[in-house]
């Protein structure tokens, strides 16, 4: 369920309010938050005690960036929205505004740990030890919205909606480069069929990104990627396509109300 609940900064300087909007899968805790800078120079320590993603989504008035030493600005091309920080837990990296009237960004925080548990041999470990500041990557950037939009109201997607999102924007991250080259193969013929049973028969419940990849013996990234190679669509595509057949299915051969056809595929009218 979608909740709304203060957010504090560390160290906070000319932070007016903040609106935030949490959700969580995959142990990672998701905020699409909203921060209203006093005029002027503004700042706060990014960091917590968990491993954090910020992405920002859109800016009002003047520009922000991501500085390791506040009185130094980050070299930078670009000062457009869209741009993301990584930063190792308990590490200081300053989110620095000035001019603004609003800031609005996603925020990811999670165990050190959760990358491992996502990618599995994917993992270039050396990425999660040092801060990334201001990268632009279209795909992160687009995860990062169809997240925030998520955590703004109650969902109307299951599980393996965040869930594959959030595994997406992992591996965009964290991903071995050799990895990100290897991304040809499809799903054995039994994992496959083996995937496709499961989706069959848990079509009404909500399932989950990690337990399928369980069933076949890959993380969650392998998974997703080989299936979508094997089949021409991610998990949750899939899955929500088959809902809608089935749907339409028994709106042809039986007489049965609607309602009661949404609620045997799951779909809530």
């Amino acid at each position: 369920m979608s909740q709304s609940q203060p957010f504090e900064f560390r160290s906070p300087h000319g932070i007016r309010k903040i609106e935030s909007h949490t959700r969580s899968w995959n142990g990672i805790t998701v905020r699409n938050i909203v921060h209203y800078p006093h005029p002027g120079k503004a700042w706060h320590d990014i960091s917590s005690h968990e491993t954090t993603v910020a992405i920002v989504l859109g800016q009002v008035g003047g520009y922000c960036e991501s500085r390791l030493n506040l009185n130094r600005p980050t070299p930078r091309s670009r000062f457009d929205v869209g741009h993301t920080t990584f930063v190792p837990a308990d590490t200081t990296v300053w989110a620095y505004t000035d001019g603004l009237r609003s800031v609005r960004e996603l925020r990811m925080s999670f165990a050190p740990k959760v990358p491992e548990s996502i990618l599995g041999d994917d993992l270039d470990s050396a990425k999660t030890e040092t801060p990334v500041l201001l990268l632009y990557d279209a795909k992160v950037a687009r995860c990062a919205q169809l997240l925030a939009e998520e955590c703004q109201g109650p969902s109307s997607v299951g599980r393996l909606y965040g869930e594959s999102l959030t595994t997406a924007l992992t591996a965009t991250l964290f991903t071995r480069r050799n990895a990100q080259m290897q991304r040809g193969n499809g799903l054995a013929p039994w994992q496959l069929r083996r995937a496709m049973e499961y989706l069959e028969e848990h079509m009404t419940q909500d399932i989950s990104l990690e337990e399928m990849a369980k069933l076949v013996g890959l993380s969650q990234s392998q998974f997703a990627r080989s299936f979508k190679t094997s089949t021409g669509m991610p998990p949750y595509k899939w899955s929500l396509d088959a809902r809608i057949k089935r749907a339409q299915e028994l709106l042809l051969r039986c007489r049965e109300p609607i309602a009661g056809i949404a609620l045997q595929t799951g779909f809530a009218d």
